[in-house]
């Protein structure tokens, strides 16, 4: 079996290592023309699954990328100017009933921890600046499932280059020509033919080799990103166990605190500021400029064509689904190569519809962090707050629960820590108070979390910096 990959960044040398390690004797060529790879990058837990199919642990994996762990997504001024709530990467599904604390929240709201604070308390202690570790009093979290990673992508890449890839033919070009009949037949690198059974298309969204046609997201209104790198000046403080995102003019401010250096960028919407304003909003010199389109092709494979990450499709930086696409659609991948080596219409259907439900939902996740918001200070807020999204799929279900005032069901959970860190309830206090149905919550119950909040918060103060746990047990025989 014959495999040409194109594009040699991130999704690419991931694709190429996964191939190795599955099919080791397969023929696996890798056509690059020296593209540059980001600054730093952000994951989410799914990312594990990825690590766990190669055979890479934690140990491993940090110090080859120059890896932090990150316990959650901390948004500041995006639900409102001066407000912060976290969105956890706990994996674990409380015990709770949810609608506790939206009842408490509008009976009981003084001193109420925040949602997240009180059903994955381990992010208390992430805002705190202090690395959350397995504690009975933070339940069932632990750290070695619980979080995801800020990584290096360079060294990430180098990583698996060396580790898996050493087979890998490698030709430095561009693609000057795709020759097609019922699939791709070749394609024309700096004059000369490469032929393959299966060409996987990792080309970013410049999408060489892709033949289907493009769904844009007109929900998403951001378009545009400076991107940069700082240096640390006090690394036991700055490098904190969450990924910052903070509300600007026009979009949001990323701070993605690797081991090496703080990665930055002001993702904003071209519509509503320019390039020089964001600049000098940003604050930053000495930057690189990032456009990019946000959606998806009708179809990820095509004939034997596979389009894995940028190439298929993007939302937007927020949340690092980006990453989290490119490695769905290489393990989704894999599945269907396992069970045979040219797969038929059945295989590939069943890939595009994983492919396009897993981007659809999770552009819906996205929608959740502005569609919620109640910023309307600037045009950009004004506007992302009257986008016509799409009442169906999670926002039908969620709009059907804030008007009956039902749990919300797990499927739904990651999109209910946005609707209540943005200040939301399910709970109609016209009708409460006119049918005068039992409490199921009472001062006591809200007592208690308070209560709970203030140990964990004094458990915090003898808990180690990421810096100091990192150095101690994972960068120890490396060095800063």
């Amino acid at each position: 079996m014959k495999i040409v990959i194109v594009g040699g960044g991130t999704s690419g040398w991931m694709s190429a290592a996964a191939l190795c390690k599955t099919f080791p004797k397969w023929n696996i060529t890798m056509i690059s023309n020296g593209e540059s790879i980001g600054v730093g990058e952000s994951t989410t837990p799914h990312f594990d699954q990825y690590l766990k199919y190669m055979d890479i642990s934690d140990e491993e994996f940090i110090a080859a990328s120059r890896a932090t762990f990150k316990s959650s997504s901390r948004f500041e001024d995006f639900a409102s100017v001066g407000s912060v709530f976290h969105y956890p990467n706990g994996q674990f599904q409380p015990e709770n009933d949810y609608n506790e604390w939206m009842i408490a929240k509008e009976y009981f709201p003084e001193n109420l921890p925040s949602f997240a604070e009180v059903f994955m308390p381990f992010v208390t202690v992430a805002e705190q600046g202090k690395l959350p570790l397995k504690d009975p009093i933070l339940g069932e979290y632990c750290l070695s499932k619980d979080r995801s990673f800020h990584i290096d992508a360079f060294s990430f890449v180098n990583y698996l280059k060396n580790r898996f890839c050493k087979d890998v033919k490698c030709i430095k070009g561009k693609v000057k020509k795709v020759n097609r009949s019922t699939g791709i037949d070749n394609i024309v690198v700096d004059g000369t033919k490469v032929s393959a059974d299966l060409f996987i298309d990792c080309s970013g969204q410049n999408s060489i080799l892709t033949n289907s046609e493009y769904i844009k997201y007109n929900t998403i209104l951001t378009d545009t990103a400076l991107v940069t790198r700082t240096e640390y000046t006090d690394k036991d403080k700055e490098m904190v166990s969450y990924t910052n995102a903070k509300g600007m003019t026009a979009g949001w401010q990323w701070t993605i605190p690797t081991w090496d250096f703080i990665s930055r960028g002001y993702v904003f919407s071209s519509q509503f500021q320019s390039q020089d304003a964001a600049a000098y909003e940003f604050g930053y010199d000495d930057f690189k400029v990032v456009n990019f389109k946000n959606g998806r092709r009708v179809d990820a494979w095509v004939d034997n064509c596979i389009s894995i990450g940028l190439s298929y499709g993007f939302i937007e930086p927020l949340e690092s689904t980006g990453l989290f696409n490119t490695h769905h659609g290489i393990l989704a991948l894999l599945d269907i190569l396992r069970e045979g080596t040219l797969p038929a219409r059945f295989a590939r259907d069943r890939y595009n519809f994983n492919m396009a439900e897993h981007m659809d939902g999770w552009r819906e996740f996205v929608e959740a962090h502005y569609y919620y918001s109640s910023r309307r200070d600037t045009r950009f807020w004004r506007a992302v707050s009257e986008v016509e999204y799409p009442i169906k799929g999670a926002h039908a279900d969620i709009q059907q629960i804030m008007l009956s005032g039902d749990g919300f069901p797990p499927e739904h959970m990651p999109i209910v820590y946005i609707l209540a860190g943005s200040g939301y309830t399910n709970v109609n206090k016209r009708l409460v108070e006119y049918f005068k149905p039992s409490f199921p919550i009472g001062q006591r119950k809200v007592d208690a979390w308070i209560q709970k909040y203030g140990r964990i918060l004094r458990h915090s103060e003898n808990l180690p910096t990421m810096h100091q746990h990192l150095s101690k047990y994972f960068y120890s025989n490396l060095g800063d």
